[in-house]
C-alpha cells in the first residue's frame, strides 16, 4: 500500500476538523435529541473513521495552542477559516486537545458533548481522551500518592551523552526521535523522590552545552514537585519531559536580523511547533513549551495571546522548576536567594501553591534554608 498524499491527508484533516466543530456547534444550540445533533455527530464518527483508513492510523490527536490547531501534530494553515469552528469550542470549553480514537461511535461523542455542553464535568472514555486542565481532583487533593522511591540517581555518563547526543541530532533537524531522551527521564522519574535528586547531578555532568544542563535541570525540579504533589507514572514522566524540553525554542536557527529580545517572545511558538513533529511527544510536552513563560495571575505576558490567561497545570509546575533553576544556576544565587525571589513572584508570575511546596516541602528541609 502506498503512503497516502499529503493532499490526501490535508482533505482528511479538513474533513474531520469542520466535521467535530460543526457536532460542537449544533450541540450547544439543540438538545442532544435533535436530529441535526445526531447527523452532526454522526458525520464526526465517519469522518474519524475516514482519517483512520485513508492514513493507516488508530487515532486522531487535535492540539489547540491558543489560535494554531495542530492534527496529528502537523499545524493546519493559519489562513484556514474552516478550522475557526473547532478552535471556538475548545476555547470555550477549556480544551488543550483532543485524542479520538478509532473505534468511537456515535453514543460515546455523544456523552462528551452532552457534559461540555451541558456544564457538567466531562470524563475521558475508551476512545476518547482530553487534555486535563490540572493533576488535582475536584476536592483539590493530589489525585495520586507519591509512592517511595529507594536508591540514588545511578546516572551514567553515558547515557548522559547519548540523550545530549539525541539533543544535538534534533537540533540540527538530523532525527525526529526521543528515545534516548525519554529514556533519561524515564529513569530519574523513577528515582525523583524528593530526598533523593538534587540539582547536582546537572551541575556535575561533563556535557557541556548549556541548554542541556538548563533542561536537565528543569526537569529534576519538576520530577521533585511533581513527587511531592503526589503525581506519578505517564504524568510524572510528562513533567519531566515538559522540563527538559521546556526551552528547545532556542535550538531554532535564529532568523537574519532578529534580535535577542525577540528570539526570547519567538521561543516558546517555536519550541511548541518543533516538539509538535517530534516523535513519541505527548501532547502535553508540547502545550507546556508553549505556556511556560506565562503569568499564574493572567496577565500579559508571552507568547502575546488574544486574551492573557493562566497557563495550564503542567506549565505551571514547570515555571516553578524553570525560575529556580535560572536562580541557582545561572544567576548562581545562594538558596536563601533564590527561595526569596521565588516567593516575591509567587501570585504573580507563579502559582503560590506550587511555590509553597517547592520552597518549603523541598528546598528548606534539604538545604536548610531559613526564612
Amino acid at each position: 500500500m502506498s503512503a497516502p498524499s499529503s493532499s490526501e491527508r490535508d482533505r482528511l484533516a479538513e474533513r474531520l476538523v469542520v466535521e467535530l466543530g460543526a457536532a460542537f456547534h449544533q450541540r450547544v444550540i439543540y438538545p442532544s435529541s435533535h436530529p441535526q445533533v445526531k447527523r452532526s455527530i454522526d458525520r464526526t464518527v465517519e469522518a474519524l473513521e475516514a482519517w483512520c483508513s485513508g492514513l493507516a492510523l488508530d487515532e486522531a490527536s487535535l492540539i489547540r495552542l491558543e489560535d494554531q490547531l495542530l492534527v496529528d501534530r502537523v499545524p493546519l494553515p493559519e489562513d484556514a477559516t474552516w478550522r475557526r469552528g473547532l478552535l471556538q469550542a475548545l476555547a470555550r470549553f477549556s480544551l488543550s486537545g483532543l485524542t479520538l480514537a478509532r473505534g468511537l461511535d456515535a453514543v460515546e461523542l455523544s456523552r462528551f458533548l452532552d457534559a461540555c455542553c451541558d456544564g457538567q464535568t466531562p470524563h475521558a472514555s475508551r476512545h476518547l481522551q482530553f487534555g486535563r486542565a490540572a493533576y488535582f481532583d475536584s476536592s483539590g487533593e493530589a489525585a495520586v500518592e507519591a509512592p517511595r522511591v529507594e536508591g540514588g540517581a545511578g546516572i551514567a555518563p553515558e547515557a548522559l551523552a547519548a540523550a545530549r547526543g539525541e539533543l544535538d541530532g534534533i537540533a540540527r533537524g538530523a532525527t525526529t526521535r526521543v528515545e534516548q531522551l525519554r529514556a533519561l527521564v524515564a529513569r530519574l522519574a523513577r528515582v525523583a523522590a524528593p530526598a533523593r535528586i538534587d540539582f547536582g547531578l546537572a551541575e556535575s555532568a561533563t556535557v557541556a552545552d548549556q541548554a542541556f544542563r538548563h533542561g536537565l535541570a528543569v526537569a529534576l525540579g519538576a520530577l521533585r514537585l511533581g513527587r511531592r504533589l503526589g503525581i506519578d507514572g505517564e504524568a510524572l514522566e510528562e513533567l519531566g519531559l515538559g522540563g527538559l524540553f521546556h526551552d528547545l525554542g532556542y535550538l531554532e536557527p535564529r532568523p537574519a536580523g532578529e534580535t535577542a529580545a525577540e528570539r526570547r517572545l519567538q521561543h516558546p511558538l517555536r519550541g511548541a511547533a518543533r516538539l509538535a513533529r517530534l516523535e513519541g511527544i505527548p501532547d502535553g510536552v508540547v502545550i507546556t513549551a508553549y505556556e511556560h513563560h506565562l503569568r499564574f495571575d493572567g496577565a500579559e505576558s508571552y507568547p502575546r495571546l488574544p486574551r492573557p490567561r493562566r497557563p495550564s497545570a503542567p506549565a505551571r509546575v514547570v515555571a516553578v522548576a524553570d525560575t529556580w533553576a535560572t536562580l541557582r544556576v545561572r544567576a548562581a544565587l545562594a538558596p536563601l536567594e533564590a527561595a526569596e525571589i521565588l516567593a516575591a513572584r509567587a501570585g504573580s508570575f507563579l502559582d503560590p501553591e506550587l511555590v509553597e511546596a517547592f520552597v518549603f516541602g523541598l528546598v528548606v528541609e534539604r538545604q536548610g534554608v531559613r526564612g
